[in-house]
């Protein structure tokens, strides 16, 4: 075991050495590259204004003289009004998303979260199979197309089927950008530049208020939203493919092309660069099977509990990240004012996340932080409903939600290995959706069931910490490559 971690130390070192760590082209394809996560933002937090709590009342009945009273229901009622406040109309009065068709408001989040779900299998299988670049930039043009598809939806049911392709586009710019910047940093620098690449996403956050507040229609809303990406059309004249993943598909020559560009603009010598990329190759190649990767090989006898456990870690993410969120602003009087601060609270929190990885670890700071965020919520359903104590445990919860968000981002990028490092997370990532998709519909129960949400959202984080103990720590170590990397010792 340890001649194979050596092994592995050694080629990362020596592309490290020929790009360097971090410099010029690492910078400016951070800066470039990290934009994509606006539109994430955007596309899964813009369900915020196009849902919000409404009054609604009966405005016209059949054959009756009623004096309608404020959200309540009647058989006999021929058409209902709204009040969307801080919306002039959303989707809930454009097609009546209330009483036994109020289910259905949720239901659209939840399908997007279910594309995101299919596209991150999809992309992730793509991108391992056919590379990073041209599978980045297919989502991208999918992505702009779809945004501006959804302020010109006919019907709630067209409507939802767009947002479930928006979806499976989103999950292919999330899930490939961020195996771009992982597989071209070295590991000195994973930690703070997997948690500064969160930050973008929170800025979407926090600007989707921004947006709402100055387009108070929810066509009007969602068609502002499509304009600025837009700019993603540029990643065709910038984004390169990723060396390491030339050099373990046998492309030797291309990878050599682009290491030694990078190696120019960070001001490091160009010799030697085919014939040392040529021996990584050799390596990797030499380990790995003929078949081409697949899903099975994430359940492999050396990847089977890393696989199973980061898997349910994702899927408790997913399910308090966006589910608490969601919570919180639908239980505001000022829901400009609550997803704003919701949002940017997790600029700090991806700062403190980047200091305790580096200061504790991966495993325990993950470990951790699942835990403080469950005993908050926990506590939040059994003390007095003060504005300023549900203010702080509201805040703390979703702090620790995001710490752990940006956590398992880079602790998972390092648990698995090159040949299947985007199948990894784009299986981790549909755990997560998972988590999503059924997180709207508890959030909701909390008009019925008050403490169910609390306790969700409290337990379930708790039993992911556990979980996490299970894997092993990876601070300072080398990416794997091959699947022999983090294979199983026989034992003697």
């Amino acid at each position: 075991m340890a001649q194979a971690v050596l092994q592995n130390q050694r080629k990362e070192d020596d592309l490290a050495n020929l790009i360097g760590q971090f410099g010029k082209w690492q910078f400016i394809l951070f800066a470039t590259i990290s934009i994509v996560k606006l539109s994430s933002g955007w596309v899964q937090m813009m369900i915020l204004f196009l849902t919000p709590s409404s009054t609604f009342w009966c405005t016209s009945f059949d054959n009756a003289t009623l004096v309608a009273e404020n959200n309540t229901c009647y058989n006999n009622c021929l058409s209902y009004a709204y009040d969307n406040h801080p919306m002039d109309n959303t989707i809930v009065s454009e097609w009546d998303l209330i009483c036994d068709r109020g289910w259905l408001a949720s239901l659209t989040q939840t399908v997007l979260q279910f594309g995101i779900l299919l596209g991150s299998i999809l992309f992730g299988f793509l991108s391992d199979r056919f590379g990073r670049r041209y599978t980045f930039l297919a989502s991208c043009v999918a992505l702009i197309a779809l945004g501006f598809a959804v302020p010109f939806s006919p019907n709630y049911t067209v409507f939802t089927i767009i947002r479930f392709f928006l979806g499976v586009a989103t999950a292919g710019t999330m899930v490939v950008s961020f195996v771009i910047l992982m597989e071209s940093v070295g590991t000195k620098y994973r930690e703070l530049l997997g948690c500064l690449y969160q930050i973008p996403f929170i800025i979407g956050h926090i600007t989707v208020p921004l947006f709402a507040y100055f387009f108070r229609s929810w066509s009007e809303y969602t068609l502002a939203l499509a304009v600025p990406p837009l700019i993603y059309l540029g990643y065709f004249f910038v984004i390169s493919e990723s060396p390491r993943w030339l050099v373990s598909m046998g492309r030797v020559e291309e990878a050599a092309a682009i290491v030694k560009k990078a190696a120019e603009m960070n001001k490091l010598p160009t010799s030697k660069i085919e014939e040392t990329l040529k021996k990584m190759s050799e390596d990797i190649r030499s380990q790995a099977t003929e078949a081409k990767p697949n899903y099975l090989d994430l359940f492999k006898r050396s990847l089977w509990l890393k696989t199973v456990s980061c898997c349910y870690m994702w899927t408790i993410c997913g399910l308090t990240f966006y589910g608490f969120n969601q919570y919180i602003s639908q239980t505001s009087p000022d829901p400009f004012v609550t997803v704003v601060a919701a949002g940017g609270i997790q600029i700090p929190s991806n700062l403190i996340a980047f200091w305790l990885m580096k200061r504790f670890g991966r495993r325990l700071t993950t470990a951790s932080f699942f835990t403080f965020g469950g005993l908050c919520v926990i506590i939040l359903g059994v003390v007095p409903h003060k504005f300023w104590i549900t203010l702080t445990l509201g805040s703390l919860g979703v702090s620790c939600a995001s710490i752990v968000a940006t956590c398992i981002y880079i602790y998972t990028s390092e648990i698995f290995p090159t040949v299947v490092r985007n199948m990894g997370l784009g299986a981790c990532s549909t755990f997560m959706r998972v988590g999503s998709m059924v997180a709207p519909f508890i959030s909701n129960m909390s008009l019925t069931v008050p403490w169910l949400p609390t306790v969700v959202f409290g337990i379930a984080p708790i039993s992911s910490g556990l979980v996490c103990l299970l894997l092993p720590e990876t601070r300072g170590t080398s990416l794997p490559d091959s699947l022999e990397d983090i294979k199983v010792p026989e034992k003697k």
